[in-house]
């Protein structure tokens, strides 16, 4: 149960970082567009701060919001790798940076996280229930 309390915090903090990094891709890759269609598309992800903050907050009186940030994780997850293996080979012949490649494999890696934290947060609080 102590481990919780420490990854529940690191849980929200990811999020936070995470749409910011996402915000500032939308920015600087749209200089010369607008980037309202973009920002259409990407706002949903700002419900995933906000789920992992009330789940940090009170885990028990949001609990019911774990099943749902659980299936929109795997879905971001399914989204990215089947975004990276259809234009993975766009991305090496077209001279993309390295560094997207980086941070799209960091944020991968970060969502896996999110993701088996969730899982463990659902775990010790139907352990908790029984």
């Amino acid at each position: 149960m102590g481990i919780i309390r420490y990854l529940k915090p690191g849980f929200f903090i990811y999020e936070c970082f995470r749409i910011t990094i996402l915000a500032f891709t939308l920015v600087y890759l749209l200089p010369g567009t607008s980037a309202i269609p973009w920002m259409g598309i990407a706002a949903p992800q700002a419900l995933f701060p906000l789920m992992a903050l009330f789940i940090c907050l009170d885990t028990v009186k949001y609990k019911a919001f774990l099943p749902l940030f659980i299936a929109g994780k795997s879905i971001g997850i399914i989204s990215l790798l089947g975004w990276s293996i259809i234009f993975g080979q766009a991305k090496i012949i077209g001279g993309y940076s390295n560094a997207f490649i980086l941070a799209e494999l960091i944020l991968l890696a970060g969502d896996f996280l999110s993701l088996a934290t969730a899982f463990l947060i659902k775990k010790m609080e139907d352990k908790q229930c029984e």
